[in-house]
């Protein structure tokens, strides 16, 4: 999916006509995040010589963004973003070792990071209301944390009970969302968006692992035209 944003963010560029309006906008937007349960099935797959293994998982944060974009045509335009998704934990116990004794490991990952999309927009309302949907990439940086209570070590035998690994990748984006212009200028939008499997996967043995998962985003925001 990451080639195809990319094919189609340069299609974007090329694809304009001669006598395009270009019109630039601005925006900031609020709303929820929420990480799938994936990172979950993820992290347990990989725990060894372990029993009773339960998770919870919060998997929603506040987040918010920052947007800036233009329009070549009523249609075609590209829109660069920097968005802070927030946090999620994971909180796993379960009875580790030999003998085994009760231990949970407890993960943090936060994310945060820059897009840049191709927008296709279709005018309705006699140009009041936009449809609109995004494809594009993320640049993502993402850092986690793993602390270790009880009976349990990280592999490799080193004695460690805390890691923090920072990670930063290209991810595929997409999204879709409404806008309402309440004036010729300010307009109110909702979105919709996912961000594609952020982070490496956990694995036995793995070394820089941070969890893999799809993030998605509802915004509730603001547009200025200039």
């Amino acid at each position: 999916m990451q080639r195809t944003s990319l094919i189609l963010l340069t299609l974007a560029s090329l694809s304009l006509p001669a006598a395009a309006q270009v019109s630039w906008y601005g925006g900031l937007a609020a709303g929820q995040s929420r990480t799938d349960r994936e990172l979950v099935d993820n992290r347990e797959s990989t725990l060894l010589f372990a029993e009773d293994i339960h998770t919870d998982f919060d998997a929603r944060d506040r987040a918010w963004k920052a947007f800036a974009g233009v329009r070549f045509s009523r249609w075609i335009g590209l829109e660069l973003t920097y968005a802070d998704l927030g946090s999620h934990r994971m909180y796993t116990t379960l009875q580790g070792g030999t003998p085994a004794f009760p231990a949970a490991i407890i993960i943090d990952r936060k994310i945060s990071g820059f897009g840049l999309d191709a927008v296709g927009s279709v005018p309705l309302l006699d140009g009041a209301l936009d449809l609109f949907g995004k494809v594009g990439t993320f640049r993502s940086r993402l850092e986690a944390t793993a602390t270790l209570e009880g009976n349990i070590e990280f592999s490799g035998g080193s004695g460690e009970r805390f890691r923090t690994v920072k990670r930063s990748e290209n991810v595929s984006h997409a999204g879709l969302g409404l806008q309402y212009w309440i004036t010729p200028r300010i307009a109110l939008r909702a979105e919709w968006e996912r961000f594609f499997s952020i982070g490496k996967p956990f694995a036995v043995g793995g070394i820089g692992t941070t969890g893999q998962a799809d993030t998605d985003a509802g915004w509730v925001g603001v547009v200025a035209r200039f």
